[in-house]
């Protein structure tokens, strides 16, 4: 397995969805299955969010 990046994925919301995957090492293995399949559906949302609509409500002013 290659290093860590330290910098995550530049995606505050992504970065917050995959830091929940490490939380299945304290769990039973039993739950893994559970935490990954949330975070793999919660990955799916996010990324098929319009970034679009971010940076427009981001910049001054807002969203139209």
């Amino acid at each position: 397995m290659g290093p860590v990046d330290s910098e995550g994925s530049g995606d505050p919301a992504v970065d917050a969805i995959v830091a929940l995957a490490g939380q299945a090492a304290a769990l039973p293995t039993a739950e893994h299955n559970g935490v990954y399949t949330s975070v793999m559906e919660s990955l799916q949302r996010e990324l098929d969010t319009d970034p679009a609509a971010d940076i427009a409500a981001a910049a001054p002013g807002g969203a139209p």
